[in-house]
């Protein structure tokens, strides 16, 4: 999660808002996918008490007792929010990914979390939760976790700008950032679009993957194919980092 205490970072959504909006008046099965599609590649407001490292996280409970992380989808429900406070409310942004992370997280003790309490109040319980973060590869040992960097190395866009230039069978290039779960490994993962089969595919990636190199900050990379069932996972409703149309 990125910290925005003091001035937080403006979030708009406006295609989530208005799914959520259509849930709030026909929260059929069709309507709860197309939320659940655009929610897995926006960003939140979380509203937090503390500083980081000592975040406390706003819950509301159940009439179970079950509780639940307090999450934002704009910037304009957050302030709706807490207008009446007398000091400003803190947050945080985090993407789905993140979102999932604190839920999953034992000592947390929570049940999911709710979008816009008191509004449309769109829960995502914890099993369900832990359902889709088996399906976008998030958690569990040994499985990597990917999302979008604070920032990306300062010579990346131009250098990868330049590769589409000189290699004609790659069209779109994605970076994400991925962490090994359970580790504090960090690595770059590229994917690309490109031509190809077998030997000559494998070949194009191993090239990308040394071109890359010196503009990733002195890390390491993987390299796939954008048609590998985890690539599709990780870049659906991302936009491509650099793509031969822009040049």
């Amino acid at each position: 999660m990125s910290d925005n205490s003091g001035k937080i970072e403006k979030i708009e959504n406006e295609k989530l808002v208005e799914l959520l909006g259509s849930i709030r008046n026909n929260s059929s099965e069709e309507n709860m996918i197309a939320v659940l599609k655009e929610a897995a590649v926006s960003k939140f407001l979380v509203p937090v008490d503390g500083s980081e490292g000592d975040y406390r996280f706003h819950a509301v409970s159940d009439s179970k007792g079950l509780k639940y992380m307090v999450v934002y989808c704009d910037s304009d429900s957050f302030e709706v929010a807490f207008e009446k406070n007398k000091e400003p409310q803190n947050g945080v942004v985090a993407g789905f990914a993140d979102l999932i992370d604190v839920v999953m997280a034992p000592q947390m003790g929570l049940s999911g979390f709710v979008i816009n309490p008191g509004s449309e109040e769109v829960l995502f319980g914890y099993d369900m939760l832990k359902m889709i973060a088996a399906q976008m590869g998030i958690g569990g040992d040994g499985t990597a976790k990917v999302g979008e960097p604070d920032k990306y190395p300062p010579e990346l866009k131009k250098a990868l700008s330049g590769y589409l230039l000189i290699e004609p069978t790659v069209s779109e290039i994605w970076v994400r950032l991925m962490r090994e779960n359970g580790t504090d490994r960090l690595i770059w993962l590229i994917v690309a679009n490109c031509e190809g089969e077998g030997e000559p595919l494998n070949y194009t990636l191993e090239n990308l993957k040394k071109y890359s190199l010196p503009y990733l900050d002195n890390m390491d990379a993987m390299v796939v194919s954008s048609r590998e069932d985890f690539a599709q996972k990780v870049i659906e409703g991302v936009k491509p980092f650099v793509a031969r149309d822009d040049n």
